[in-house]
């Protein structure tokens, strides 16, 4: 007004319509000492001022305090301002007390009277945060029937009702899904009802049945560990399981239901899916393994799929196209070239073209459609050496060579490259730590170095957070490496971690018990967290 030229600007005396002296008064305390003192009686009003005279630090504090004071009662009218202000970020603060206080409002009146499209969408909501998933069909059922009726069974589904296309029928328990079933009458609920029990009868193939019924409500990301082998020597694998909230760095143990006892195993994920590939099973001195299990974080338990035609250990592990490779690695006998393949559709293995020489304690990635493989050892020769495959034309080609050569390391792809992270080698005439990281880039087949880790990490996890995420869960396993995570589909071997809105990270963890970030747009690396596990083999 006063400097767009505007004919304000003219004027000694400028009359402003529809604020009210005290608003003012607040308003201009506020742009003189940045306090603002609101009350209930007073925030509608100063909101209305600071929309009118478009004073966003104003409005945000209006906001906060509206939100502090929400409740069952109110969350009506303050719903009402938020639309006459077209206050969005208050409409989803607004949603989101709700989706985080579901199980208690829903049984309100005030849950009755929202608008059904908004219920809708709530329920809809990967963020909705409920115990289980019938809490979501009770809130659908409450939108149209007060708790009193559902109790005493005064419901009538005969005709859909269209809050319960909200409900995500798979996640239900099997034996809950059941006595629905048996308890209603032909009609498209019980249809919907008998899909969801096929869903679990077709336990070997859930991972190809995947779709928004079956996909986790949550939005939280964290990093989980499975098994692995005490640091001293014993003769127990362990089947604990532990997860870590980056944001909080502590870790806590869960229980996950007939955990396999392993080590040292491939590690993927797909469509949501942990999968352990073959692996250690040391108990009586080092022996290979050819088991593979699968972790379902929908109803955290373990599925043994079929196993590998022969046994791998040190191997690595990629999902390209839906299927999982099980690239070379050793059974303790001899180093091994043999690639698997394994198809969820079938849940069978079957062998793709070998390597053209053997390799162990290597490290994999996925680019592109086409699976590399980096480094390793043969016999007790370390490896520089850069292979890829295209399953497209079932070929192996050799590329270029990468600086360094190490094993147990990490490899992770990001925005169109590869990086190789950590492990060790003898170039020095005994086993140390290789603090250089390598970047590939496929398009010129030409390697650079990076910045260099600040510390050693042999037998790492690597990965990328940058676009992919599993929901609920990741895997920390195979000597401390970490296994991608939270709902798209983590893919690659190795760790999860959240990634922020500039920076893109990679992980690195082994059994000195330290977290390291990279940082890529500014090529620095900082030690993260200490997540003070009890395992080495983990």
């Amino acid at each position: 007004m006063f400097a767009g030229g505007l004919r304000e600007m003219e004027q000694e005396e400028v009359h402003i319509h529809g604020i009210s002296y005290n608003a003012m008064c607040k308003i201009l305390n506020f742009i003189y000492t940045s306090e603002l003192e609101l009350s209930v009686n007073s925030v509608q009003e100063t909101l209305a001022a600071a929309c009118q005279l478009q004073i966003p630090e104003v409005i945000k504090f209006c906001c906060d305090f509206l939100m502090s004071w929400v409740d069952e009662e109110n969350i009506l009218d303050v719903y009402k301002l938020a639309d006459h202000y077209d206050l969005r970020h208050l409409s989803d603060q607004l949603d989101s007390y709700i989706l985080k206080n579901f199980a208690a409002f829903s049984r309100t009146q005030a849950y009755r009277q929202l608008p059904l499209q908004k219920v809708y969408s709530l329920l809809s909501s990967n963020r909705l945060e409920v115990n289980y998933e019938f809490e979501v069909y009770d809130g659908a059922l409450f939108y149209h029937y007060s708790p009193e009726q559902l109790e005493t069974d005064q419901v009538s589904l005969m005709e859909p009702l269209k809050l319960l296309e909200t409900v995500r029928f798979p996640l239900m328990e099997p034996q809950i899904l059941q006595r629905l079933h048996d308890k209603l009458s032909p009609c498209p609920l019980k249809d919907t009802v008998a899909d969801a029990l096929m869903y679990h009868k077709n336990e070997c193939l859930q991972p190809m049945l995947q779709s928004s019924q079956t996909q986790l409500r949550s939005e939280f990301q964290c990093v989980v560990g499975f098994g692995g082998m005490h640091s001293t020597p014993s003769i127990v694998l362990s089947d604990q399981a532990k997860y870590l909230n980056p944001l909080l760095g502590e870790w806590r143990h869960f229980t996950a239901a007939l955990a396999p006892r392993m080590s040292n195993q491939g590690i993927a994920v797909l469509n949501n899916f942990v999968y352990l590939i073959g692996g250690d099973n040391n108990v009586s001195g080092f022996r290979a393994e050819s088991r593979c299990w699968r972790y379902d974080p929908r109803h955290n338990k373990w599925f043994q799929i079929q196993s590998l035609q022969q046994e791998h250990a040190d191997l690595s592990v990629c999902v390209v196209d839906n299927y999982i490779y099980a690239v070379a690695g050793r059974d303790y006998h001899e180093d091994l070239r043999e690639v698997e393949r394994y198809d969820p559709k079938s849940n069978t293995w079957e062998y793709v073209t070998p390597l053209k020489k053997e390799v162990y304690a290597h490290a994999g990635a996925a680019l592109d459609g086409k699976m590399y493989i980096t480094c390793g050892r043969r016999g007790e020769d370390y490896l520089k050496e850069l292979q890829c495959y295209d399953p497209k034309t079932d070929r192996w080609e050799v590329l270029a060579d990468g600086p360094e050569r190490r094993a147990w390391h990490g490899m992770a792809a990001l925005l169109g490259k590869l990086y190789v992270i950590g492990g060790s080698n003898n170039d020095s005439g005994y086993r140390r730590d290789v603090h250089q990281v390598a970047c590939y880039r496929p398009s010129t087949d030409q390697w650079t170095n990076v910045c260099p880790l600040p510390a050693g990490h042999g037998e790492p996890g690597a990965d990328d957070a940058a676009e992919r995420r599993f929901p609920e869960t990741a895997l920390c396993t195979e000597y401390g490496s970490l296994i991608t995570q939270l709902s798209d589909t983590f893919v690659l071997k190795h760790q999860l971690i959240n990634k922020s809105l500039s920076e893109l990270f990679f992980f690195l963890f082994n059994y000195c018990h330290s977290f390291t970030n990279h940082d890529v747009e500014s090529e620095r690396w900082r030690v993260q967290l200490d997540p003070m596990l009890l395992h080495y083999y983990q």
